[in-house]
């Protein structure tokens, strides 16, 4: 493979507009963070400094749960207006009040609950000064941690200032392993909780700081899928397409600006794919006596995948599979009459290697957990963990609203609905998990064109795509646990390599290049038409209702 000058300018513009796109507005860096923490039956009121119209009151609860009574009035005479079960990982909660008060009195009942600030908010969701804060019973010195970072609190509310889907698991998660506490999700590997608490460690205990390497490792992504073309096809335009692709899909899009790890599965698994071609292109024209090394580097990239969710074993597999076919097809021709000649050639070089390989993602693997030991978990503890995990997944029956399995997937079916908040002005901030149709629909479509072009010319790029894209799909056939449209995004690549397939096939055709031309502003007039759909960018409810594309 060979990188020159244009190949270089293409992935920075690429990457650039990507990561311009992606950055803007992916999270407050300056957020409120001192807390106040109340245990069994607490109260206290607070006072506005004069008589106001009160909407709604928000709490920012850093962890833990409880009920509180709100009440509105005065110190002498006190009316109930409202009750919320307080719950979550910095997120915040409401109750509405719609009462004309001075003050609100809070009465927490066998709470154990940790709350970050307290919000009032008038007509017109703005929000109202508080001028004090008083205990009723105990005096509370902490108490004043509620209302003492006022200029920080955005409102209403957005994605943009708190925790939102999984992330509640992955940022605590993360937060502990940066105090040596042991995490809060265990179902997992800890790797990509780790490069979250990189990101909070260099960036701050903020959104953006729990957010900005999933837009980062995405970023690198299209510069790995460029490269991965350019080892497949070995042309610009091979290479250009899928990353092309890759930069205006919905999924990378969103994926890549939330803190969760399935980015990072990603980013890791297409390392592990780059390496892996480069072996097998230098295999199949220089045979099985070619250096190693890039075998190596692929079975290490797998070992990161693989410390951060195990379905990264499915893409894995798929190369194994390629691997081993590679080595039976030259194997049948060695002495064919002598079958102990066939079988030490089966496992001659570089088999023997690879199981040293193997030996240290193993190591890999179980070095991600030095952390939790760190927190205090012992050896015995981490291996006992690994069936635990496993039980968890293989036993999980849990009813998700959001759930689909996997045949709708590259259909795009059933979305999954990440955030919404409701804003003033008949303004909707809202996210959804969904592919670029564009991309899916044109993809899957090639995907199936290269399958039949696998089985009739046995061309390697096509053998190589299908391959790796039916490995890391089909086994969710036989996955009973709920599973969701973002264990599809190990395959979006695939999908943008199999399209980068054809338009290379016919980009020196005249009409080839005016149809990938016309291809291409689709995909970005798509990305241009949904992206308030997919940012939770403030936007009017109608104009989201109407990019619906189904029912479902």
């Amino acid at each position: 493979m060979q990188v020159g000058k244009r190949d270089l300018f293409t992935v920075a513009v690429l990457c650039i507009v990507f990561l311009s796109i992606a950055m803007w507005n992916v999270g407050m860096t300056r957020v409120p963070l001192t807390t106040w923490q109340a245990t069994g039956d607490e109260s206290f009121y607070i006072d506005l400094g004069r008589n106001a119209s009160v909407e709604t009151v928000y709490f920012l609860v850093k962890g833990g749960c409880g009920a509180v009574e709100v009440y509105t009035g005065s110190p002498e005479d006190w009316s109930d207006s409202g009750a919320i079960g307080l719950q979550g990982y910095y997120s915040w909660n409401n109750v509405s009040i719609d009462r004309d008060t001075q003050y609100l009195r809070f009465d927490f009942q066998q709470a154990s609950v940790e709350i970050v600030e307290i919000a009032v908010l008038g007509k017109g969701n703005h929000k109202l000064a508080i001028s004090g804060i008083t205990a009723l019973g105990p005096a509370d010195q902490n108490l004043h941690r509620l209302i003492d970072e006022q200029g920080l609190v955005e409102v209403p509310p957005t994605y943009a200032s708190e925790t939102y889907f999984d992330e509640i698991y992955y940022v605590s998660s993360a937060e502990s392993y940066l105090k040596l506490q042991q995490p809060y999700e265990w179902t997992h590997p800890p790797l990509g909780k780790l490069v979250i608490a990189s990101g909070i460690e260099l960036f701050g205990y903020n959104p953006f700081g729990w957010r900005i390497m999933g837009v980062l490792f995405a970023t690198l992504m299209i510069a790995l899928i460029y490269l991965v073309g350019k080892e497949l096809f070995g042309t610009w335009i091979g290479a250009f397409a899928p990353a092309f692709l890759l930069t205006f899909d919905f999924m990378h899009f969103t994926m890549g600006r939330i803190a969760t790890v399935d980015t990072f599965v990603v980013l890791f698994s297409l390392g592990s794919q780059l390496f892996f071609l480069i072996y097998i292109q230098d295999l199949r024209k220089n045979g099985w006596k070619v250096s190693t090394l890039p075998l190596l580097l692929a079975v290490f990239f797998f070992a990161l995948s693989f410390s951060t969710k195990w379905l990264a074993l499915f893409g894995f597999a798929g190369q194994l599979a390629i691997l081993l076919a590679l080595r039976l097809k030259d194997a049948v021709k060695l002495n064919e009459g002598c079958l102990s000649i066939k079988v030490k050639g089966l496992y001659a070089r570089p088999f023997f290697l690879l199981a040293l390989f193997l030996g240290l993602a193993i190591f890999v693997y179980f070095t991600t957990y030095i952390p939790d030991m760190l927190a205090g978990s012992t050896l015995t503890d981490i291996f006992k963990l690994q069936e635990y995990m496993f039980t968890y997944h293989s036993e999980l029956e849990a009813t998700q609203p959001f759930a689909s399995p996997w045949w709708t997937w590259p259909l795009i079916l059933k979305p999954v609905w990440l955030f919404t908040s409701y804003l003033p002005a008949d303004l909707v901030s809202t996210i959804v998990l969904i592919g670029n149709p564009a991309v899916w629909w044109v993809g899957f479509v090639f995907v199936i064109l290269a399958f039949g072009e696998a089985m009739e010319i046995r061309d390697f790029p096509c053998i190589y795509i299908t391959v790796l894209f039916f490995v890391q799909w089909l086994p969710y056939v036989f996955i009973s646990r709920p599973t969701f449209l973002y264990h599809f995004y190990t395959n979006v690549p695939f999908l943008c390599l199999a399209v980068g397939y054809f338009l290379n096939r016919y980009w020196s055709k005249k009409w080839g290049k005016a149809a990938a031309l016309a291809y291409f502003s689709v995909v970005v007039v798509l990305f241009l038409l949904f992206y308030p759909a997919i940012s939770g960018m403030p936007t009017p409810v109608s104009r989201i209702a109407s990019l619906r594309l189904l029912e479902s």
